[in-house]
């Protein structure tokens, strides 16, 4: 069995993409680079692509993701392709295809800051698919498509890589400006797609301007998107988020005992524990925050578990039962905001 890697690469990335080759190394028999052309002296990536035996394929960009990603599948030759870009890197690969599958869901680990505090989530993509039998679709947040348009049988499989991706604020506010006016083009081909209508409320929402977020995740709710699609589940948080940036607490209890088929996630029962507390009603929020810590299944790390503990013994120690709080502060570990709390509850 032979993989190829496929890849879209924007030039002045050199650090990263050094990263992603070398993860590379042992994996892949092929490494299929499309890149624009050269304009002058090389950066270093036609170096790196060079050193590590890339075929590098040029391309004018064309202002459309789906249209770069289908240009790599045109040359790779293994049997199986892996999708992957220089912002991300191989951290785990153990694969093993299944009869009659012929996509696989990878779990993708993003690092990312918010308020100066270093985080991570991870999610499943289709990254990893038989040869011959695919292409790609939409400008931005292109989307993974049989050629025949039949439905076919997806897997999990044991692979993981990093995403840096966002790890820089100012970075990944740019990316989502740039973003937004690829989704814009989509969003006139297809104003009723409720996929569409989440990213561009994704972009306002990295952006912080909720406002706008609210109104776009608002949009494609009314449009009634699959409960079984995983950007749904996405939508569905992010949306009682904005609403709890934007001071509509109150509001966001409507999100309770519609979509309680999320109820398996930790992250849905956090993001209600974090509604309950915004809306005094505390007993509920730890009720909330401790079904949380009793979820296995997460995207955030921490919903379930130490990020769960903390609000808990936050709520205790506002409430006055210090012994409570500390309790809770203890399951916390080495979270710093805990370690704080300890001290000011004159435990440490």
């Amino acid at each position: 069995m032979n993989i190829s890697a496929a890849m879209i690469i924007k030039r002045g990335e050199e650090k990263e993409l050094e990263r992603c080759l070398k993860s590379l190394k042992g994996i892949v028999s092929q490494i299929v680079a499309v890149t624009s052309p050269k304009t002058g002296e090389d950066d270093g990536t036609d170096r790196l692509l060079s050193e590590y035996g890339a075929e590098v394929f040029y391309l004018e960009w064309p202002g459309d993701y789906s249209a770069a990603r289908n240009e790599s599948l045109k040359h790779v030759t293994g049997d199986y392709v892996l999708v992957i870009d220089t912002d991300e890197y191989v951290k785990k690969f153990d694969f093993v295809p299944e009869p009659g599958v012929f996509v696989y869901r990878l779990l993708r680990e993003n690092e990312y800051t918010d308020s100066d505090m270093a985080l991570s989530n991870r999610e499943r993509l289709n990254r990893l698919f038989k040869n011959g039998m695919f292409h790609y679709e939409g400008r931005v947040h292109e989307q993974l498509v049989p050629d025949d348009k039949k439905e076919c049988a997806t897997a999990m499989t044991d692979v993981v890589i990093g995403h840096t991706g966002y790890a820089d604020p100012s970075s990944m506010q740019k990316k989502s400006r740039s973003y937004r006016e690829l989704l814009q083009k989509m969003l006139e081909d297809s104003p009723d797609d409720p996929y569409v209508l989440f990213q561009i409320g994704r972009t306002y929402y990295v952006e912080k301007d909720y406002e706008n977020a609210i109104l776009s995740f608002e949009k494609a709710l009314n449009l009634d998107p699959d409960p079984d699609l995983e950007y749904t589940e996405s939508l569905l948080e992010t949306y009682g988020y904005a609403l709890l940036n934007h001071n509509e607490a109150q509001k966001a209890m409507s999100l309770f005992g519609v979509y309680d088929d999320f109820s398996r996630f930790a992250d849905y029962l956090f993001l209600c524990g974090l509604i309950l507390m915004n809306n005094a009603q505390f007993d509920e929020a730890v009720a909330e925050f401790e079904k949380a810590a009793k979820t296995e299944r997460y995207s955030v790390r921490g919903v379930n578990s130490y990020l769960a503990f903390y609000n808990c013994g936050v709520i205790k120690e506002v409430l006055g039962e210090r012994d409570a709080a500390v309790s809770y502060y203890e399951k916390c570990g080495d979270y710093p905001p805990a370690k704080a709390a300890m001290e000011r509850c004159g435990v440490l």
